[in-house]
Formats: C-alpha cells, sequence, structure tokens
C-alpha cells in the first residue's frame, strides 16, 4: 500500500473518531449545563458521528481520480 494511500486512511479514521468524540463532549456539557438527562449527549454524538462519516466519505472520493462528481 504506497505512503499517501495508508496517509489518507490514518486521516479518514482520525476525522470519524474525532468528530464523534466531540459531539459526546459537547452533548455532555449542554446535558450538564441544563441539568437534563443524557438527550443532548446521544443527540450530539449522533450529529458528530453522521458528521464524521460524511467529512470521512468525502475525503476518500476525492481521493479517487475515477470516481464520478456528483
Amino acid at each position: 500500500m504506497p505512503r499517501k494511500t495508508s496517509m489518507l486512511l490514518v486521516s479518514a479514521g482520525t476525522i470519524l473518531t474525532s468528530m464523534a468524540i466531540t459531539g459526546f463532549i459537547l452533548g455532555y456539557g449542554v446535558d450538564t449545563w441544563l441539568d437534563t438527562q443524557p438527550i443532548f449527549t446521544l443527540s450530539f454524538g449522533c450529529l458528530g458521528f453522521a458528521g464524521g462519516m460524511l467529512k470521512s466519505c468525502q475525503l476518500l472520493a476525492g481521493a479517487n481520480p475515477k470516481s464520478e462528481p456528483r
């Protein structure tokens, strides 16, 4: 596996996990601030995971020169 491809995969995984963790941390902060059940933790965590997946897919699709534009 070429070095560029492996670094691209590492960065996609890092983006995905960092966005999901950031969503959970922000949600926990809002839940603590509003003194609510963990509804914001779950909501922001899911949004962070979805955003991370979207960003990772965009990153990996842009690396494929044969992919068709949408």
